[in-house]
């Protein structure tokens, strides 16, 4: 393992954000639009996800449609640049403290963002000049060929001073390709000035400080490009797998964000730009609660919210494991038996904490709650993209097991 290094520079850029997988490449051809963004830097800060005042989502049923995009015939993909930088999306590196999005690559935080061992994430979204995304209330919004999202994973030196010694790992970028959507990582390099094309993905060692004070070690994943699908595949109507962004939904974009020294909503923001059609008036507009934030929603809402970023990709009427095992973690989801109350699992095997998936009253029993809480390899839930404990998470969701009426499972 390697420590971190005082001498990694703060990070006062944006470090964006999204989760998938790797790939192969050859550099590009062409860059997008590199005017400077008008709309202020992200400060690389966790996505603690302030109080928003918004409504809490109403939980309308959300089905996780998958991509409405079919092939384009016309079009063919677009050829991915060996670094970062020949993308355009962005001027500067974390290296010289001016990573800051171009013009119309738009920095974005969610309400509810998914937990990835403490890693802070900055994210933006660049929709083609010319096109613009298709508003939708339940499913990810319909975004056109050619957009793309970034997601930068970087770890500061502690988490008691997460604009400090802040170092940056990696940059995951989706693309909207005619073909449908891809995933890219790109690995920061010692330096900070340069993050290339990690294909098959990485190991990479993190050293940090915990908000307990804690020395934290951990063998940070890179994705590949197989792991990545391992999120953000779907099964469509036609029995096929496709591939689909994760939080960029209505209800975790509904917050504000500041832009050019003002707060805006992020939704309001993209249709002033242009880059989103078919927004209704705010009122409304689903929200997704901070789940750990008692002021926004009831314990239920938040602990549903917070299984339904983290957990409800797959587990959907949907997704693969969803399909397989009959969980449905999505907050729309009204069976009360296939959010797991008095059910067995499909194929849990022995050691998980119990028989059923959750038995009301008691989390010590319930195998969603165990499968959450432990490390143990194999046995963890979500499968990658974490290797420590989630204490906020876990005690989120004890808490909300436990808030249930107690009635035995059989």
């Amino acid at each position: 393992m390697r420590a971190l290094s005082p001498l990694f520079p703060r990070i006062s850029a944006v470090l964006l954000a999204l989760a998938l997988a790797a790939c192969g490449g050859t550099p590009s051809e062409k860059k997008i639009d590199t005017v400077p963004d008008a709309g202020n830097p992200d400060a690389g800060a966790p996505d603690a996800g302030g109080p928003d005042a918004g409504a809490p989502d109403a939980g309308s049923p959300d089905a996780g449609s998958p991509d409405a995009g079919g092939p384009d015939a016309g079009e063919p993909d677009r050829v991915m640049p060996d670094t970062l930088a020949e993308l355009g999306l962005f001027t500067g590196s974390p290296g010289d403290g001016g990573m800051v999005p171009v013009a119309g690559n738009v920095p974005y935080t969610l309400t509810a963002p998914l937990f990835s061992d403490y890693a802070l994430k900055s994210r933006t979204l660049f929709v083609p000049p010319g096109k613009a995304a298709r508003y939708d209330a339940k499913a990810v919004l319909d975004l056109p060929v050619g957009t793309l999202i970034t997601k930068t994973f970087s770890y500061p030196a502690d988490l008691r001073a997460p604009t400090q010694a802040v170092r940056a790992v990696e940059t995951r970028v989706l693309i909207h390709q005619p073909s449908g959507w891809e995933a890219y990582p790109y690995l920061w390099n010692a330096d900070q000035t340069e993050a290339r094309m990690a294909a098959g993905g990485r190991v990479v060692p993190v050293e940090f400080i915990d908000l307990n004070g804690a020395t934290q070690k951990i063998s940070y994943l890179v994705p590949s490009r197989n792991q990545c699908l391992t999120c953000h595949h779907l099964q469509n109507a036609a029995g096929e797998q496709v591939m689909l962004p994760i939080g960029v939904k209505a209800r975790y974009l509904n917050r504000t964000n500041t832009y050019g020294g003002t707060e805006v909503n992020q939704l309001q923001h993209l249709a002033q730009l242009g880059r989103l059609e078919g927004l209704p008036a705010m009122a409304d507009v689903p929200h997704a609660p901070d789940p750990f934030d008692s002021a926004q929603a009831d314990l239920s809402t938040r602990a549903r919210t917070y299984l339904d970023i983290n957990c409800a990709h797959c587990h959907n009427p949907q997704g693969t494991a969803g399909i397989t095992s009959r969980l449905f973690l999505n907050i729309d989801n009204p069976d009360l038996f296939n959010l797991g109350e008095c059910k067995r699992p499909g194929s849990a095997g022995s050691g998980v904490g119990g028989e059923f998936d959750i038995v009301p009253g008691d989390h010590a029993t319930s195998i969603l709650w165990y499968r959450m809480d432990t490390t143990e390899s194999g046995k963890m839930m979500p499968q990658i993209g974490r290797s420590l404990r989630h204490e906020e998470g876990s005690k989120l969701i004890a808490d909300w097991i436990d808030s249930m009426s107690p009635k035995p499972c059989k």
